[in-house]
């Protein structure tokens, strides 16, 4: 899977993400730019960077809006424990392992590679959600379910609250299509 360059495109209003996944040094590092349209219609353009461990654990976590000096950094012990960037615990977050990025379809990819799945097995979480149009945060419960599970693809339903979609991922567990939302341009398997 590693290295690889990803295009999405949005399917709702004007969008385009670029990722790159790359190992080193033991880590998984993520690298993306995200162009996108807000409900108002205001376009912002963001760049996000993630740390993971080699089991798909957040490590840590940079958002930041390109040509401004605002930005979002946390980092984890991979445990649960999260601190904001001077150093600070954050208890409300304690337990999550996840993160969810509101303006990308990468972050469902963390959980879907970093537990196990059977067939029709409800996988319950609780990941940091971060709104990257206000850089703020919140623990949120989210459920992941394997659907199908193919050589080349797998299906899974995810859940948060009222929300539910069928996400198609390929072999590697990145999203191939999230219907309503995303849909990758290349990369490996793009369709």
């Amino acid at each position: 899977m590693l290295p690889a360059d990803i295009v999405w495109r949005s399917s709702t209003g004007i969008g385009y993400e670029h990722l790159k996944v790359r190992e080193e040094n033991n880590q998984i590092l993520i690298d993306s730019i995200v162009i996108g349209s807000q409900p108002n219609n205001d376009i912002f353009r963001i760049k996000y960077d993630i740390v993971l461990d080699q089991s798909w654990v957040t490590r840590a976590v940079t958002i930041r809006y390109l040509g401004e000096d605002q930005g979002l950094r946390l980092s984890s012990d991979g445990k649960g424990i999260w601190k904001d960037e001077q150093g600070q615990i954050i208890p409300e977050l304690s337990g999550c392992i996840d993160i969810d990025i509101l303006c990308t379809p990468f972050t469902n990819t963390l959980p879907i590679n970093r537990l196990s799945y059977e067939p029709s097995q409800q996988q319950e979480i609780q990941v940091v959600y971060i709104s990257a149009a206000e850089l703020n945060y919140r623990p949120v419960k989210q459920n992941y379910t394997l659907l199908e599970n193919g050589k080349d693809s797998s299906v899974f339903r995810y859940q948060s609250g009222n929300f539910t979609e069928n996400i198609t991922v390929d072999s590697s567990g990145i999203v191939l299509v999230y219907p309503n939302l995303f849909y990758r341009e290349t990369g490996p398997d793009a369709r």
